[in-house]
């Protein structure tokens, strides 16, 4: 996984946690490499590895594994995609929703590779982050992505439920305050891989009824059916949009914040057959597009969201993409509505 991207809103339990212990985020924010609308746009994808490092730079002189944990507390599963939480929220038993969980997690975190695998009467639910493994503050994610899977069996079995067994890639010591909210629970680091145990009767348990559970409309219920493709121009496209209110994202600050070099960068661009300003602006027009179908949205607005100081030069760069001016497709799209 050369580009590991994240929905930003996964990043925004660890804002509330650092707020919480006193650190200026906004602050913080400014000065660092990651979109300045971050907190704004819970739905932007950002770079895994840069959210890590700016996260473990602010954490002051708390452990990173009280902090992951003290963060994940924080998380649920309406911290989750709308396709993806409905996706889950739909399936009838535990077993159904964790799959769904497995099937569709890339669509909020690129890096994710997931599975279950039997042992015994138990299944062990495996969620790694690919090619993250050696990263010193992989701990981070790690307890972001273990609290989503115990949500969904507490989902079925109630809030209480803790799995038998938790293991971390991370090598870092359990805080004393995880030992005690999992005081039955084995916690395991330096292994192979970032799961948990869960019985499989627990697992077979049915959903509550489906009354509660909440309305998909045509667009969600489309995106949840599709497992998403994460090729290495679909990341680079996703991970530039948050930028782009900012103006033009430069090469060498897209590559440093995904953690690549320029060179790499460009070689990988290359082997498909495509520059770094081509993904740019199909990541404005991809921006611009989603935009222009709020029919209160005035195209000036548009123009600055997707990095046009010039809603003339906006208005040739669309056309020149679909043939039409913006208001034509915000026509079209009406129409098509």
């Amino acid at each position: 996984m050369e580009i590991a991207i994240v929905r930003a809103a996964h990043l925004h339990v660890y804002l509330d946690e650092l707020r919480e212990i006193g650190v200026p985020v906004a602050r913080e924010l400014g000065s660092s490499r990651l979109p300045s609308w971050i907190e704004e746009t819970p739905d932007a994808y950002i770079s895994i590895p840069l959210s890590f490092e700016w996260v473990a730079r602010c954490s002051r002189d708390i452990e990173l594994m009280d902090l992951g944990f003290r963060a994940s507390r924080r998380g649920s599963l309406a911290s989750l995609s709308a396709p993806l939480r409905h996706a889950i929220l739909d399936a009838p038993t535990g077993f159904a929703r964790m799959r769904a969980l497995l099937r569709l997690a890339t669509l909020d975190d690129s890096a994710l590779a997931t599975r279950m695998q039997p042992e015994g009467d138990q299944v062990r639910v495996i969620c790694d982050l690919e090619g993250l493994g050696r990263n010193p503050f992989i701990c981070l994610g790690e307890w972001l992505s273990l609290q989503a899977l115990i949500s969904i069996v507490r989902s079925v079995a109630g809030p209480r439920w803790c799995p038998p067994e938790m293991t971390f890639v991370s090598r870092q010591r359990p805080s004393a305050a995880s030992q005690e909210a999992f005081a039955n629970t084995r916690i395991l680091v330096g292994q192979p891989h970032t799961s948990i145990l869960v019985g499989s009767d627990v697992l077979a348990q049915p959903s509550p009824a489906i009354g509660l559970r909440p309305h998909r409309s045509g667009r969600e219920a489309t995106d949840a059916d599709e497992t998403p493709d994460w090729s290495f121009t679909t990341a680079l496209r996703s991970a530039i949009r948050p930028y782009l209110a900012d103006g033009y994202p430069a090469l060498p600050l897209m590559a440093e914040a995904l953690g690549l070099s320029e060179r790499t960068l460009q070689r990988r661009l290359h082997q498909v057959g495509r520059t770094y300003s081509d993904v740019v602006q199909e990541a404005r027009f991809d921006l611009a597009r989603d935009l222009l179908v709020d029919p209160s949205a005035r195209i000036i607005d548009v123009a600055m969201a997707a990095g046009y100081q010039n809603p003339q030069h906006f208005a040739r760069a669309f056309r020149r993409l679909t043939g039409v001016p913006p208001t034509a497709y915000r026509r079209s799209a009406a129409a098509a509505a």
